[in-house]
């Protein structure tokens, strides 16, 4: 039996806009028909497209996955939405506050910090911090990832430096132990507008990783764990230093090359992430140079500058580490990763399995 899906979400599957979707019906791709005087798709069609087309500026050979549904975001036209609720709504809002709407109202589970953590690297800490705490204790049910995404949220200033302060806000703590010095509530507001940036972005690679990690039923530690391995790539949490050098030195002289911190295939009219962090940048006390060199960049290279142009420029702005991007971005895809854990939790267990096209 043919199931109908609406507009919205073919486009979502198709990560294209609606008009792009109806020039596929002209050209005999889809099939579309009208009910309530809404115009519905074919979600066979609709996936088998999927499969056989990439998004333009996508990477090549990328593995459809369009069955997979979570209700954690979306990229709808663009746009980011967490739990459904619009990036633009929520940048404004503490963390904490976002963390409850994607996480509900678990309670955290307490989480110690062990002391050889300050010999390692920044960006090593939080990961080394989740597989420590798996490591001291019996197996924990992905279902509770919720509890101890809380609690290493609350605990990872520590881990990078700080002290013990749990009245304080996590952005304002964050701040502190990552560039040892207290941050201005401009500097702090605009950290906690990334975190909330953060969150999560869709079946990223970490995502993935977790909820592979969640359907074998691995501790909700060790999914985490997972989660953070991806996101350490260079090609996606990792990118922090290289979308730095290129603020620093200027874009390659090779204008086909990716270049990190500008474009982004799923938002080439503007990621809302870097808008939303610079708009919040931009009231910052001499972020103007750090701004001004974003602009000038992309006008030179006709592309906007994304979710870790934006991290660079706050990076450069506030005078913290170069690290301080993975750590960012560690601490605020937390949330997100804990939300796919304990939705993948309620699947069927094993079911991400590949399949031989030539079978």
């Amino acid at each position: 039996m043919t199931e109908w899906i609406t507009t919205r979400e073919a486009a979502q599957r198709l990560g294209v806009k609606r008009t792009t979707l109806y020039t596929y019906v002209s050209r005999g791709l889809l099939t579309r028909r009208r009910s309530g005087g809404e115009s519905l798709f074919d979600r066979a069609e609709i996936d088998v497209l999927a499969g056989t087309r990439h998004h333009p500026g996508s990477p090549l050979g990328v593995l459809p996955m369009r069955s997979v549904r979570s209700s954690v975001s979306e990229v709808r036209e663009g746009e980011l939405f967490l739990r459904g609720v619009p990036l633009a709504d929520l940048a404004d809002e503490s963390l904490d506050e976002v963390v409850e709407l994607v996480l509900g109202p678990a309670p955290a589970i307490a989480v110690s910090v062990p002391a050889h953590l300050s010999a390692l690297p920044l960006d090593r800490r939080l990961p080394a911090l989740a597989q420590w705490a798996g490591s001291h204790g019996e197996w924990v049910e992905p279902a509770a990832a919720a509890g101890i995404a809380k609690g290493l949220l609350g605990a990872v200033p520590i881990a990078l430096g700080g002290g013990p302060e749990p009245d304080r806000p996590v952005p304002d703590a964050l701040f502190n132990a990552v560039a040892g010095r207290p941050g201005s509530p401009r500097e702090v507001a605009t950290l906690n507008t990334a975190l909330v940036a953060l969150v999560d972005h869709g079946l990223a690679a970490s995502v993935v990783a977790a909820r592979v990690a969640a359907s074998a039923r691995s501790s909700a530690y060790d999914c985490l764990v997972a989660g953070y391995a991806a996101l350490s790539g260079q090609l996606h949490g990792g990118i922090g230093p290289s979308a730095l050098a290129v603020l620093r030195d200027g874009p390659p002289s090779d204008p086909s090359r990716p270049m990190p911190g500008f474009g982004h295939w799923r938002h080439p009219e503007g990621d809302p992430r870097a808008e939303a962090i610079l708009a919040r940048l931009a009231l910052v006390d001499c972020s103007a140079p750090a701004l001004a060199r974003l602009d000038e960049i992309a006008s030179r290279t006709d592309r906007r500058p994304n979710i870790d142009g934006a991290l660079a420029a706050l990076i450069l702005t506030c005078d913290l580490p170069d690290a301080a991007a993975e750590v960012f971005f560690q601490v605020g895809r937390t949330a997100g990763l804990a939300a796919h854990v304990v939705e993948e939790s309620e699947e069927d267990p094993l079911r991400w399995r590949a399949t031989d096209p030539t079978a």
